[in-house]
């Protein structure tokens, strides 16, 4: 993790140099009031990303500015279009306009890496697009979980790579995104808790005699949820949630007669943040058990017919029923699919894109990476050794799990590499006790 994943200070001076020489350039241009600012959105300001990540800016205008020409450009793309040409002359490479479009205008470049090293991408890839207060706000709050422990962040690499490697990560062939499996493993990790023998169990599940603080508090907070004053409570206090979210509503950026809440507890100051990570610690989590946890419930446990993937799940209100969800903002009802809720713009089904057909094969992938995690712990010498004799030498290597490097690495083999391995598939049916099919399947833990 931390070779590949963890995001050098020198890394973070690119961009930011990238982020302050776009600045310049956006205040040369008299298509947008003075005073706009370009401000990091996304992978790579969340804590989730990689040094690799694209960097993804977003204009913001001071409050209750507006375009010169807001009138006839209502959508920005005309100042979008004009701006385009100035990071031409400024230096950009490969300025693509193909996004303005769309429903956020979005100007696509490559800016020169500053302080290249050899062997570096002389070139960062770039994504700026117009006023983009959401996302920013989502930003703020998948940092703020990326912070509280660190074993959030393995996870999500983890999981990162898996679905690339997978062929299940692509929204343009009707996959799920890489922000819809970061919502995924958040739901996952707000909405279970110890059971207090080493293993993970969802909320809902009756709670252990005698039960413990420990035992009663979700992995990790629910920020949207989470009663603050329960922070300055004695150690020992059982974790508390709202009854109702308190309301900072925010008009739409983009759709008309419509207010979003975006209430969730800010981690602002260091003494919070503190008194989080001191009531939510990981030491004792196995990352290896909550890998293979989050890869049951989604593949046997969660009903997708029934529920939707969503943060506003609580330990007191329980999982968001899909009905409910038809009923208020019209989504599908008892459909052999998934959705996922996004936290603030709660109207909006983040898997909206995911066809039934493909939902089924990611089905089938959370269960093959359970099958294979359950082998690597379960499988003895002796067994292994017979199987091995029976396969071919790709899959031998592929069965040698020494450590949890190797593990990783075979639930991460590319989706091409195993169109032969059927008896590997289908160890993922009798390993979670039956097909992975849109209801559930009894537990098993």
């Amino acid at each position: 993790f931390q070779d590949e994943y963890m995001v050098a200070d020198r890394i973070h001076e690119q961009r930011e140099i990238v982020r302050s020489h776009i600045e310049g350039i956006v205040a040369q241009c008299d298509a947008f009031p003075p005073g706009t600012r370009v401000v990091v959105f996304g992978s790579s300001a969340n804590g989730f990303g990689s040094p690799s990540s694209d960097l993804d800016m977003c204009l913001q205008m001071p409050q209750g500015s507006k375009l010169p020409n807001a009138d006839e450009d209502t959508s920005g793309a005309g100042a979008m279009a004009i701006l385009a040409g100035l990071l031409e002359n400024g230096g950009m490479k490969e300025v693509d306009t193909v996004r303005l479009t769309a429903r956020i205008p979005i100007i696509m470049f490559n800016c020169p890496r500053p302080m290249a090293v050899e062997g570096e991408d002389p070139t960062m890839e770039c994504d700026l697009s117009m006023q983009n207060p959401l996302a920013c706000l989502n930003t703020t709050l998948l940092l703020s979980y990326s912070r509280i422990h660190p074993v959030t962040r393995v996870l999500a690499a983890i999981i990162k790579r898996w679905a690339k490697a997978r062929d299940i990560n692509n929204p343009s062939k009707h996959t799920l995104s890489t922000y819809g499996y970061i919502i995924m493993l958040l739901h996952f990790l707000t909405y279970h808790k110890r059971t207090g023998t080493g293993l993970v169990c969802p909320a809902s599940d009756p709670p252990p005699n005698p039960p413990n603080p420990t035992t009663l508090a979700p992995l990790l907070p629910n920020l949207l949820w989470m009663d603050g004053s329960w922070l300055g409570s004695p150690p020992g206090t059982p974790y508390k949630e709202l009854n109702s979210l308190p309301a900072q509503m925010m008009k739409h950026p983009l759709e008309e007669d419509i207010v979003v809440n975006t209430y969730f507890f800010r981690l602002a100051e260091e003494r919070i943040f503190q008194a989080i990570q001191q009531r939510f610690p990981s030491q004792d989590l196995s990352l290896g058990i909550l890998l293979a946890s989050f890869f049951r419930y989604y593949a046997y446990e969660f009903d997708f017919k029934r529920h939707v993937i969503s943060l506003h799940s609580t330990l007191q209100h329980g999982l968001v029923e899909r009905e409910v969800k038809a009923e208020i903002n019209g989504w599908r009802v008892y459909s052999t699919s998934i959705a996922v809720e996004d936290p603030f713009e709660t109207f909006y089904d983040i898997a909206h894109v995911v066809k039934g057909a493909n939902f089924h094969k990611i089905r089938n992938e959370f269960a093959l990476a359970y099958s294979k995690i359950v082998d690597a712990a379960t499988t003895n010498s002796n067994t292994r050794k017979k199987q091995q004799k029976q396969q071919s030498q790709q899959q031998k290597q592929a069965k040698e799990i020494n450590n949890g490097m190797d593990l990783i690495n075979w639930i991460c083999e590319p989706a091409d590499q195993d169109e032969s391995q059927d008896g590997t598939k289908s160890q993922a049916v009798s390993a979670g006790g039956g097909v992975a099919s849109s209801s559930t399947s009894p537990k098993s833990k």
